[in-house]
């Protein structure tokens, strides 16, 4: 594939000595830190911020973050995914993308600015009349942010991309802690959304190298809208399956049991953005570049979404079993109501996580209406399920919820094996990996029917005990999925284990009476490189 241009000087050759396995791994450890660093941030000032606001606060903030959510998407229109999918890319196209996106800024902020107290009526929350003018800003920041975030993106850039993230939350944590200590209130969650958006911004293009040109391309902004809005749909889809449920529950129920709920659903969040989410992100141009090559195609979705798994559903168990204890321990006795809801959401996020692979491979193989079309169907069923159980309470509406993305994830892999001809048993290891976590789960639960624990001693048991035996289990039943998992992570940073036999630096360490007879270290050359190509040729991320 032709690398995109990211400068003045043209595209851009990718080194040649750089495999796409390479920069995947590369892009998963810079993303994973990324996620850890930010979501870490984020946990500390959210817990601080948790004893200084009230849920009310929170809610208000929630409420006006459903229509800046749904318009960044908007900002966007499909563009990023247009440009990361494209096999190739040139300074028009770029710069065309980039005046496309900032036009549609630059007319949604002041929209939603002005329309801010017909919001605060509708919904009876006089805050949002002051809260959603200030917020509008972060639209016209999204919008010229877009374009160079996508071709870092593209170019598998994400230490860039993890820096801005990182730097940006940092600051707007620290800016929210002060405001909300000063007595702001709810501007203390304000402020924290736009220095975030501001540093994200100003980090972004000092470090990306694109520059847009005083050229505009009729044709391709016809080609990327086109594209563009089915994607763009897809998103808004996505969001308003998000953030549709808040807006609905926030109605019905209230702005405080709508703070609740977003307590709950943020700390699911955490441990999913750790997971799932970062092979994900990465996922979508490792995709884009093997939609040629079906059997790549086939191998790298099932191991990334085995990989993804490991590490994604024992978190969420451990949530689930735990969150009774932690969560008012961390945050206070005031979001004891959200601990039952905390530890449903984290079923339903399984399903979110290895959902999220299936959406990565129809954007990046060009088929976004497949993904609109299940979606479609979801937010239809969602919106009728919280209609129809919000008076029965906030767990009744969970379990529906959970119980319905489960049953989407089998619909997803019905359409990949029609369109791309990839079977059950590319999901073989993730089958298994849920094996693994279903038996730690058994050996908690048979265990504490004996020794009877509860609060923090149980917690202890559910950490040390089940992820022994998760890791046991994993090792016996997907040991593959557990040596790719190990294999992406950077040499340096795994233990020098010798293997014995293996390598001319082994043999070369043996005394001389116990290397082979007859055989020198170059005489085992080309079984070196035999050991060498099976993990050269994976194309797992």
């Amino acid at each position: 594939m032709t690398a995109s241009p990211s400068g003045p000087e043209g595209p851009q050759p990718a080194p040649a000595a750089q495999t796409l396995r390479g920069q995947a791994t590369s892009g998963v450890m810079w993303a994973a830190a990324e996620k850890w660093m930010v979501r870490g941030s984020t946990l500390v000032g959210f817990v601080i911020l948790g004893r200084l606001l009230s849920p009310e606060e929170f809610g208000i903030v929630a409420l006006a973050m459903v229509f800046i959510t749904l318009l960044t998407v908007v900002t966007d229109s499909g563009l990023t995914a247009y440009l990361v999918q494209r096999r190739t890319l040139d300074r028009a196209v770029t710069s065309t993308a980039f005046y496309v996106s900032a036009a549609i800024g630059l007319i949604l902020s002041p929209v939603l600015a002005l329309s801010a107290p017909a919001m605060a009526g509708l919904f009876d929350v006089p805050a949002l009349g002051q809260v959603l003018p200030a917020l509008a800003v972060a639209l016209l920041i999204a919008s010229l942010s877009n374009v160079p975030a996508g071709l870092l993106q593209r170019e598998l850039r994400f230490k860039e991309l993890a820096v801005r993230q990182v730097l940006a939350t940092g600051l707007s944590v620290v800016v929210a802690i002060g405001l909300a200590l000063a007595g702001a209130g709810v501007w203390a969650l304000v402020g924290q959304t736009l220095v975030r958006g501001v540093v994200s911004f100003v980090v972004l293009w000092w470090t990306s190298d694109f520059r847009p040109a005083w050229t505009f391309s009729r044709a391709a902004g016809r080609e990327m809208l086109g594209f563009g809005s089915k994607t763009m749909l897809v998103r808004i889809f996505r969001h308003s399956r998000d953030e549709g449920e808040s807006l609905l529950i926030g109605v019905l129920l209230g702005t405080t049991v709508l703070g609740l709920w977003t307590v709950a659903l943020r700390l699911v969040n955490v441990i999913m953005d750790l997971g799932a989410a970062v092979f994900g992100r990465v996922a979508h141009p490792v995709f884009a570049k093997l939609r040629d090559d079906s059997p790549r195609l086939g191998r790298a979705l099932g191991n990334s979404m085995a990989i993804g798994g490991l590490v994604l559903v024992p978190s969420l168990v451990v949530l689930a079993m735990t969150s009774d204890v932690v969560v008012p321990a961390v945050f206070g006795e005031q979001w004891v109501p959200a601990t039952g809801v905390a530890a449903i959401l984290a079923f339903r996020a399984i399903g979110y996580g290895l959902g999220e692979f299936h959406r990565a491979l129809f954007l990046a193989t060009g088929r976004p209406g497949v993904e609109l079309a299940i979606m479609s169907v979801e937010i239809v069923v969602q919106i009728g399920l919280i209609i129809l159980l919000a008076d029965r309470g906030l767990i009744t509406v969970a379990v529906a919820l959970t119980a319905w993305v489960l049953l989407l994830w089998p619909v997803r892999a019905i359409a990949v094996r029609h369109l791309d001809g990839i079977g059950w048993r590319t999901y073989s290891q993730t089958w298994l990996v849920l094996l693994a976590a279903g038996v730690a789960v058994g050996a908690v639960l048979v265990t504490n029917q004996v020794v009877d624990l509860d609060g923090w001693p149980f917690v202890a048991l559910t950490v040390l005990l089940g992820g022994a035996v998760y890791v046991g289990a994993a090792m016996l039943v997907c040991r593959p999925t557990v040596q790719q998992a190990a294999a992406a992570v950077p040499a340096r940073l795994r233990p020098a284990w010798p293997r014995k036999g293996r390598g001319r630096r082994a043999r070369a360490q043996q005394p001389a009476d116990e290397q082979p007879e007859g055989q020198q270290p170059s005489d085992r050359e080309p079984e070196d490189r035999a050991d060498r190509e099976p993990e050269d040729r994976r194309s797992a991320p």
